[in-house]
């Protein structure tokens, strides 16, 4: 598609070269200037005129024509002298008239022609877009492979695993056991395992199929919902009530006025029922708990008595701090910082920095951290019930999510060559090259004897 691209742009090149060129202009300048003169010259007539002008340009001569009398230019040699030189006094100015006009069309066709070389182009594309798309599919697998032989058990098992903590979920919101007691918490709490089990399943599909970078940014999804619903599972039912109610303060900004440009993000902002709507319900939750309540996290703002909160501050308030790091590192993935641009790596033959980056690179790394957050949220969630059925699922969910873990470990033993097999091996191998080196210089020191 490119060398297509490459081609076009060198052919468009060429023609403009070729019709701005001063053999090509002059011509058209001759007959402007005869037509401002009253002349009326044959086609010959101007080829030759022009053709006369460029060589005496080359030589730093005069004008040689040779016409037979008379001729559009005159009727005598003298005539015909005096009407080339009033020719050639009045071309500059007709040269550059010319090359306006020509400028001026060509401006009009390169784009007619670039979407005319377009359309022939889409015409080739969807004659061969079976074949190519086939092409796709089978570098495609072809990835899929390569991370199923890796991490294809990993990855199974978190599929599990998500189902198995939204059942416990659903177990939890029946028993109306712990923090699932209380209605808005209880509530809260459903919708958030809800979006969690989703967003597992996008971290499944996007690392089976190679794409580490994205599974790993919707990671970081998984680890703000687990926060936020750990934190409501601690505080009291009125914090989860002002969770719930946040929304439109959350709708408002996004629809509000952009205050640094002073436009609107959506159409007919001030006159709008909706936004109206909105505005006087945030207004009347201010008022209802707090200032603080109109910000970002204001939910946990006023539950804190905090002017103001961030999300690390509630990561720090559950516990949760710990992955930090790898929460930092997977902003990294989302935004359009260097480090992820310079050092992205899914699954590809590409290089990082000059070092070769292995098959399916990367993909175990949210995975992993997707069964630490699904394990510690039923954890933290099972402290204050006393229900056996809850406490044994949590156990297992546990267990199961300790399992990836250790499968994600073992294998990424097995590429470092960091089993006790292939230390074996690597031993074995550094034996026979020590044997080899020992026989070459034996076989070298018998040679000088």
């Amino acid at each position: 598609m490119m060398k297509k691209a490459i081609g076009i742009q060198n052919a468009l090149d060429r023609s403009i070269a070729e019709h701005t060129s001063i053999q090509k202009l002059l011509p058209s300048a001759i007959r402007k200037v005869a037509k401002n003169r009253d002349l009326v010259l044959s086609e010959l007539e101007v080829q030759r005129l022009s053709a006369a002008i460029l060589n005496a340009e080359r030589r730093s001569d005069s004008v040689q024509l040779d016409l037979n009398l008379p001729c559009g230019l005159g009727t005598t040699e003298d005539e015909l002298h005096a009407t080339v030189q009033g020719i050639v006094k009045d071309l500059a100015e007709a040269v550059r008239e010319t090359i306006e006009e020509v400028t001026e069309a060509i401006s009009k066709a390169v784009p007619e022609a670039v979407s005319a070389a377009a359309d022939i182009i889409v015409e080739d594309l969807l004659q061969s877009a079976h074949e190519n798309a086939a092409q796709l599919r089978t570098e495609q697998a072809n990835r899929v492979q390569s991370v199923q032989r890796m991490w294809g058990i990993a990855l199974d098992e978190l599929d599990f695993l998500r189902h198995l903590v939204l059942e416990w979920g659903h177990e939890a919101f029946e028993l109306r056991s712990g923090p699932y007691a209380s209605p808005n918490t209880a509530f809260a709490l459903s919708r958030l395992f809800t979006r969690a089990y989703d967003v597992v399943g996008e971290i499944v599909v996007l690392g089976r199929n190679g794409y580490a970078d994205g599974a790993l940014a919707r990671w970081r999804s998984l680890h703000e919902l687990c926060v936020i619903a750990m934190f409501l599972a601690k505080q009291p039912d009125r914090c989860a009530l002002m969770y719930l109610l946040h929304h439109r303060v959350e709708e408002l900004k996004l629809l509000d006025v952009d205050r640094s440009s002073g436009t609107a993000n959506a159409k007919d902002i001030h006159s709008d029922p909706r936004i109206s709507k909105l505005r006087r319900e945030k207004a009347a939750l201010v008022a209802r708990f707090g200032k603080a309540f109109g910000g970002d996290y204001g939910w946990a703002s006023v539950e804190l008595g905090e002017a103001r909160t961030t999300f690390r501050d509630l990561e720090n308030h559950v516990g949760l701090n710990l992955l930090r790091r790898g929460y930092q590192r997977a902003n990294s993935t989302v935004h359009g910082g260097a480090l992820a641009t310079l050092t992205r790596v899914s699954l590809s033959d590409s290089t990082v920095d000059g070092a070769a980056v292995p098959p399916a690179y990367g993909c175990e790394v949210a995975a992993n951290y997707a069964a630490s957050s699904l394990s510690m949220l039923v954890a933290e969630l099972c402290t204050e019930t006393e229900s056996a059925d809850l406490l044994t699922m949590s156990a297992v969910v546990h267990k199961h999510a300790k399992r990836i873990r250790e499968n994600i470990a073992e294998t990424q033993k097995k590429i470092t060559g960091n089993t006790p097999r292939s230390k074996i091996l690597m031993r074995k191998a550094a034996g026979r090259r020590t044997r080899i080196r020992m026989r070459r210089t034996s076989s070298k020191i018998s040679d000088r004897d």
